[in-house]
């Protein structure tokens, strides 16, 4: 397979991109960079001697707002893969105050940041009525800026990025990407003012002491998750819903539909047997079908087995719906070219049409398939693919967004 590199922006506020490269060869060397005004600056954790996965993927939590980026990917220090360049918005219209590592993130306003001081190490020695100084580098800025909060959660959001800050630093990004606000900031001190002074008022500014650093420690990976990703940790697959997908004692639960179907024992990928459906030679379709489960409208299914005819050919993975009167709805097909004599896995899902209660899992092949055509089935099962984010959000008090900021560890 051909490498290839793809950046797609996560939801999630702010905005954050995962970067994937495929295709690679375990042992491969890569370095991941994002390129903005023709300046590449390696990914947070982007670089590795030999990957160990034919995958490399990474969560970009650092990138700028307004302006066009890119993401190259550098293999084995020679080949080059990059991505189109992309504008990427913060949505919101107010500054972004972040933690890429822990994922911690607050909406805020910058309401007063007049200045950047520059400090240069020094030592003076007086002598002789002269003044001699031994000095390096100015070093990076340092200043005091004010945040503005509306309210009390506001608040308390702004405050909850700085004290957990990984490391004591902070990243301020705001719409438009300005030089000299976009920053990483150690937090030197924190200091609360009162809008009003008895407390009636909500309003609070939050005046921060702050040097300019360059980021975290290379190494610490930025954390990237999506509500999805919470719901394939969460919400595990449901049981199996096909009685019989082993064939290891016989065929039960299945039928045959312009052929023959039986137990046999002279291929398994699994077990010591496997089910073989004989075309008849004449019908338009030879058919292995499962007996009819329960389904419901709003339900994803996986269906997953391992096959092996005895010639190349397309072979079919179809599902029958049915009303609560079994009277056929439709049906949703998955084809796949498999090789000669070799066990193939056919994996995919289905989603039910309005108005099903039943489905029935089948396998096909088509186009008047001779007797020759002998094809084996192993390891057939159907389970419900993921339940709805809604179990999540009973089982654990808040928004979606609550959880989606939560440490699901």
């Amino acid at each position: 397979m051909a490498v290839a590199i793809t950046a797609i922006a996560q939801d999630s506020w702010p905005p954050r991109v995962l970067v994937s490269v495929t295709g690679l060869t375990i042992g491969d060397g890569i370095a991941l960079y994002r390129v903005v005004g023709g300046v590449r600056a390696l990914l947070r954790a982007g670089e590795t001697d030999a990957v160990t996965d034919t995958s490399f993927l990474r969560t970009d939590a650092e990138l700028p707002f307004g302006q066009p980026v890119s993401y190259l990917a550098v293999v084995n220090d020679d080949d080059e893969y990059t991505t189109g360049a992309a504008t990427y918005a913060l949505p919101g219209g107010k500054v972004a105050l972040t933690d890429a590592i822990s994922g911690d993130a607050a909406e805020t306003v910058i309401l007063a940041w007049d200045e950047r001081s520059y400090q240069r190490q020094s030592s003076v020695f007086r002598a002789g009525g002269r003044n001699i100084v031994v000095s390096g580098q100015l070093g990076q800025p340092e200043s005091s800026l004010e945040l503005y909060a509306e309210t009390t959660s506001a608040r308390d959001g702004v405050m909850a990025v700085v004290e957990s800050a990984t490391e004591g630093v902070v990243q301020i990004r705001q719409p438009g990407g300005y030089d000299g606000i976009d920053s990483y900031l150690a937090v030197l001190s924190v200091a609360e003012r009162r809008w009003s002074q008895d407390g009636s008022d909500q309003r609070r500014i939050i005046a921060l002491d702050v040097a300019e650093v360059e980021g975290w420690a290379p190494a610490l990976e930025a954390r990237g998750s999506t509500l999805q990703d919470i719901a394939n940790v969460y919400d595990v697959a449901g049981p199996n819903l096909l009685p019989n997908s082993y064939f290891e004692t016989n065929a039960a639960g299945w039928a045959q539909l312009g052929g023959t179907i039986a137990r046999s024992t002279t291929q398994a990928h699994e077990g010591a047997a496997s089910l073989l459906l004989t075309p008849s030679g004449a019908a338009g379709a030879a058919q292995a079908r499962a007996d009819l489960v329960p389904a419901s409208v709003g339900t994803l299914f996986r269906a997953r087995a391992w096959v092996r005819c005895a010639v190349a050919r397309s072979v079919r993975l179809s599902m029958d719906w049915h009303d609560s009167g079994a009277a056929l709805l439709s049906t949703s097909n998955y084809d796949l070219a498999v090789a000669a004599n070799t066990w193939t896995l056919m994996d995919t899902t289905f989603t039910p049409p309005a108005s099903t209660a039943q489905a029935r899992m089948l396998f096909q092949l088509t186009s008047t398939p001779p007797n020759t055509h002998l094809l084996y089935i192993d390891e057939a099962t159907l389970n419900v693919a993921y339940q709805s984010l809604a179990r999540i959000a009973a089982d654990y008090p808040g928004t979606l967004l609550d959880i989606a900021q939560a440490d699901w560890s």
